[in-house]
This record gives C-alpha cells, structure tokens and sequence, in this order.
C-alpha cells in the first residue's frame, strides 16, 4: 500500500529521531540533555497584495523547529541534528511554489532536515544526509525560509532545498560544503531521472566579510519536460558597524537558453538589533540563440522588526520595472507575523 505523503513526512521525522538517538548518551534521553537541546514552535500568519491586479492572498504556517547537538562523555561532538517540520495552508494564492498543487493547498513541509556527523575534530570534516538547503551563493550563509526576504536561489535554480548528502567543514579561512541531491526539492518522490551536484566554498576575510564561489549542475524536471541546468555563482557581503552590503552573481544555462542572475542587497540594523531595514535591487536575463536578452527587473524594500525573542513583524514591497516579453507586470506588498515559542 503506498502511504500518503503526510504519513510518509512523519514517518521520515521519526527515523531521524530514532537513529540520532542511538548516538546519544546511554544514561540519557536527548530531552533531558536540555544543555544541547534548543525547540520553539513557529507560528506565522502572511498577507500579499498584488496593486496591479487588486489580487489579496494570504497563508498561515505551524511548525515545529529543533535543533540538538550530541556529544560523547568527555565533551566531544558527534553531531547535530535539525528538524524543521511544517504544516503551510495557502489560501487564494496569486504565485505559489510548484510543490503546491492549486492556489488553496495545505501541505506538510519538512524544510530542513538533517542530521550532520562529525568525522575530523574541529569541524573540518562533515557528512550531512537528509533534507537541506542546497550550498549556492547568499543562501548558504544566510537562511531565509519561511521569511519575505529571500534572496537568488529559488528563482534562479528552481530548487532551494533538496534530500542528499553532502560533505562539509570549516577552518580558519573560510569554509567548503559539496553535495549531491536526489533533484526532487522538497518532495521524497521515485520515478524520475532527475539529480543536482552543487558546492560552494567561502573564503573569510575577517569577522565583518566573506566570499563565496559556488557551482552547480543537475537535471530538473519542470512542467514541459527535463531541464539540464548550469551555474557558475559568486557572492560576497561586508559589514560596516551597523551597516552591510550583500552580492551575488550567478551564469549559466538551462538546456540552451543561456541565464544571467544578480541581486544587490543594502541593509542597516539598529544598536538594539530589533530593527533592520533593506533594498534589493534584481536582475534575471536570459537570451533564446536567435533572439535578443529578455529580462526581469526588481526593487525590494523591507524592514523587520523583532521586539523580543517571541515575536518578527516583517513587510515588503518588491516592484516590477521590467518583465520578461508576455508576462504581468506586478507591484506586491507583503505583511508578514511569526510568534515563536
């Protein structure tokens, strides 16, 4: 009998629960080591209002976010265990993600999940199997899910996340993860000749200031067939005080159409830490052989504001000044709350 794909998710969540446990102490449970164990529950509520067409949407999430680090009697690491499971109900949605099947689904989501072993001390050497973001550009450092600020990875791959396994480390200069993924994103699914071989490695030039080179390759299936998609990445990000700049770049193609990716973030956060503000300007091109370079140009305006340690109101409007030949022009402002606890 197959298994509905909820029961699947759940059963899934449960395995990695059973097998991190093995790695735990034998005196006890992980839910008594409450030194590594850290666990909320997320709640948010979103609203998006398209101006160009009068289009009002909105969704709501409940999840579930832990995140436990193991270790062995005489202090040592063994791993760390995340899960970041989520139920999301869409409600009227103008644009949804492919995964949803129609603009009112509700949908299980396990966003990251994964278990992270430790191989060389000092966390030079890692395997990380499960659910997690694929390492490209912005993205890998910072982690957007389930917020209004994004940043390349899901407009320019198609596939922000993926189940795999992937090698990781970090040192005094920078970092590195490689991976190789089933291409499937969020879903668990059998049957298609799809894979994604990503990595990214990152160069740090002090406290305040990275580099990142990535790459990526892989054959997606989208809804008129396979596509064999490639991508060369570089992003960088520097901080001055209460200031940062954050880029990155990416080229490539899909099959033969070749695609050209920049995003260019100015944020500012006050002393507190409560408040951030920012501006992203976007730009997606691609060129047809035959025919001139189509493009798809964007600003992004968005603060955030997390008065404690419960509670982020986040807005955003992101503008379209330019669009790809047929498609709609759109100017959407988003509202966004999340009670974590």
């Amino acid at each position: 009998m197959i298994l509905h794909f909820r029961s699947k998710a759940l059963l899934i969540l449960l395995m990695c629960c059973n097998v991190s446990i093995i790695f735990a102490e034998e005196k006890k449970t992980w839910l008594e080591d409450v030194e590594n164990l850290r666990w909320a529950v997320d709640l948010s509520i979103k609203g998006i209002y398209n101006a160009e067409t009068g289009h009002l949407s909105h969704s709501e999430a409940i999840g579930l976010d832990l995140h436990k680090v193991f270790t062995t009697d005489d202090g040592g690491n063994i791993g760390t265990l995340i899960l970041q499971g989520y139920f999301t109900k869409l409600n009227n949605a103008e644009r949804y993600p492919s995964f949803f099947k129609n603009a009112s689904d509700v949908k299980f989501i396990c966003r990251i999940c994964n278990f992270n072993v430790v191989v060389l001390d000092q966390g030079q050497l890692n395997v990380r199997a499960g659910h997690f973001e694929i390492p490209f550009g912005l993205e890998h450092n910072l982690d957007t899910n389930g917020t209004l600020r994004q940043y390349s990875n899901g407009r320019d791959l198609g596939n922000k996340l993926d189940w795999g396994v992937a090698l990781n480390g970090k040192f005094a200069w920078g970092g590195y993860e490689v991976a190789i993924s089933r291409g499937h994103g969020v879903d668990w699914k059998s049957g298609h000749d799809t894979f994604i071989g990503s990595g990214r490695v990152e160069l740090m030039g002090d406290y305040h200031s990275f580099l990142g080179l990535s790459a990526f390759h892989g054959r997606i299936k989208s809804k008129s067939g396979y596509i064999n998609r490639t991508r060369i990445g570089l992003d960088a990000g520097t901080q001055f005080t209460f200031f940062s700049i954050l880029a990155e770049v990416s080229l490539g193609k899909d099959d033969n159409i070749e695609k050209i990716h920049s995003l260019l973030e100015f944020d500012l956060q006050d002393n507190t830490e409560k408040f951030l503000g920012y501006v992203q300007l976007k730009d997606s091109s691609r060129h047809i052989k035959g025919q001139s370079w189509d493009s798809i140009r964007q600003i992004s305006v968005g603060t955030r504001y997390t008065p404690n340690r419960f509670w982020v109101l986040s807005g955003q409007w992101t503008h379209d000044f330019e669009v790809f030949d047929g498609a709609k022009r759109a100017s959407v402002l988003a509202v966004q709350l999340r009670y974590r606890f």
